[in-house]
C-alpha cells in the first residue's frame, strides 16, 4: 500500500487523488502498489452515461419497500455497530476474538475522518438493514463502504446500494461515481463491471472497460 496523509486540505484535494486511483480510510488516502501485480483496478462511472440493465431494474423492483434516509454527517450508533459486526462475521468468516476486538476502530475510520461524507441508511419496516458511506468531492461521489444485514442477501443489497448512490450522484450533478477496486478474479469485486458503461484505471490512465 502507498499511503498519503492529507490533513486539513483533504476535502479540497481528494478528487484529484480519486482520479489517480486512490481510496480513503479515516483521514488517510491510499492505493495498492504491489510489485508485479495489477489485479486491483479502480473503476468509475460517468454519471450521464450510465444505463441501468434489466437485471438491475429487477433489483430496484425487489426493494421498492425499502425506505432510504440520506443524511450528513455520518454517525455511529449501537445499532450500526451491531449491524457491522454481524456483517463482518457473516461475510468474512469468523476471525479470532483478538483480531475482531477492534472492529469499532475500523467502523470509526469508515464513518469519520473526511468532512464531506454522506450516510445512506436502508430501512425495512423501521429495521436498519444497510448503511452506505459515500464521500463527496468537487466533481464526484466515491462509494467508501457499504455494510448490511446478510439475512437479506436475496435482495442483492450491494447492487441496490450502488444504484442508489448513482442516483445520488445524479441528484448532486457529480460527473463521476467511483465504485472502488475491481478485481476480475474475486466475485466480491468483479460484479462492479456490470454497471455500464464504465472505466478502469490502468497504467496511469482511465480506459473504457470494454476496450481494455
Amino acid at each position: 500500500m502507498e499511503y498519503l496523509f492529507i490533513g486539513k486540505n483533504i476535502a479540497e484535494t481528494y478528487y484529484r487523488y480519486l482520479s489517480k486511483g486512490y481510496r480513503r480510510i479515516g483521514n488517510v488516502i491510499y492505493r495498492n502498489a504491489c510489485r508485479g501485480c495489477s489485479s486491483c483496478r479502480p473503476l468509475r462511472i460517468t454519471r450521464e452515461q450510465f444505463q441501468i440493465s434489466r437485471s438491475q431494474k429487477r433489483t430496484m423492483k425487489k426493494n421498492e419497500d425499502v425506505r432510504i434516509e440520506v443524511h450528513t454527517p455520518a454517525i455511529i450508533t449501537p445499532g450500526k455497530s451491531r449491524l457491522y459486526e454481524k456483517y463482518i462475521y457473516s461475510k468474512h468468516g469468523d476471525p479470532d476474538h483478538e483480531e475482531h476486538a477492534h472492529h469499532n476502530d475500523t467502523l470509526s475510520m469508515i464513518h469519520y475522518g473526511y468532512p464531506e461524507t454522506i450516510e445512506v441508511d436502508y430501512l425495512l419496516k423501521n429495521r436498519l438493514i444497510g448503511v452506505g458511506i459515500v464521500d463527496v468531492t468537487k466533481n464526484a461521489l466515491s462509494s467508501n463502504y457499504f455494510y448490511y444485514d446478510t439475512d437479506y442477501l436475496q435482495r442483492r443489497p450491494g447492487i441496490f446500494s450502488i444504484l442508489q448512490e448513482i442516483y445520488l450522484a445524479q441528484v448532486l450533478r457529480k460527473k463521476y461515481y467511483y465504485l472502488g477496486f475491481y478485481i476480475e478474479e474475486n466475485p466480491k469485486m468483479s460484479y462492479k463491471k456490470f454497471f455500464r458503461p464504465n472505466q478502469i484505471f490502468v497504467k496511469g490512465r482511465w480506459r473504457n472497460f470494454d476496450s481494455f
